[in-house]
């Protein structure tokens, strides 16, 4: 993985294991880069999660044949 994709992993994957950011992480993010695309990093992933839970909800079928996990 290349270093600005761990950066991005990293952040989101604590930001949805705890619901928030380390100081640390949060600022891996604004030096690679920068304070507003870290804010919308997480916008983005709020979005992604809700419709995520709007489709769950929904039950809407996963695309082709293969079945809904379980």
């Amino acid at each position: 993985m290349a270093e600005d994709e761990a950066i991005v992993n990293d952040f989101v994957s604590e930001l949805l294991g705890t619901a928030q950011v380390s100081d640390a992480n949060f600022d891996r993010v604004k030096k690679a880069f920068g304070e507003r695309e870290g804010i919308d990093l997480v916008g983005a992933v709020g979005y992604y999660s809700l419709v995520s839970m709007v489709l769950n909800v929904a039950r809407v079928p996963l695309p082709g044949v293969e079945p809904p996990p379980k």
